[in-house]
């Protein structure tokens, strides 16, 4: 393929509560009609701000959408069962009907593992195993 190609951040953030699909529709329809190649999503699960989940968010942006490549700038796999992940995105890359890309990683030695249990000295070796 020639040519740059431009990606744009679907928005994820619900400041006030409330998810707004008319919107969210529109601002995919523009994407798409501005050229876009993909349109990007990233994982946030613990935090100060409503936020989305990234699948589920590719998920409705699939069904909104007819030619954007949708990913997940980097999921933490660690905090992942490999198993499930892997499922749930085979399975929006069936409804995508192929349009997904996704990034992987560690996640760094400062997020809140803990919170899911997970030791951080075992984060490459879960990695690792994700990725197998």
């Amino acid at each position: 393929m020639n040519g740059v190609r431009f990606a744009i951040s679907i928005p994820q953030f619900v400041v006030d509560g409330t998810f707004d699909p008319a919107g969210f529709r529109a601002y995919l329809a523009r994407a798409e009609a501005l050229g876009f190649g993909s349109a990007w999503t990233g994982e946030q699960v613990l935090g100060s701000m409503p936020h989305l989940g990234p699948i589920e968010t590719m998920t409705y942006a699939a069904a909104c959408t007819e030619r954007l490549r949708l990913g997940c700038m980097l999921f933490v796999t660690p905090l992942h069962s490999p198993v499930h992940l892997a499922k749930s995105l085979s399975t929006l890359d069936q409804l995508s009907r192929g349009r997904i890309e996704v990034g992987v990683g560690t996640g760094g030695r400062f997020r809140m593992f803990s919170a899911f249990g997970v030791d951080p000295d075992s984060l490459v070796a879960r990695f690792t195993e994700g990725c197998g």
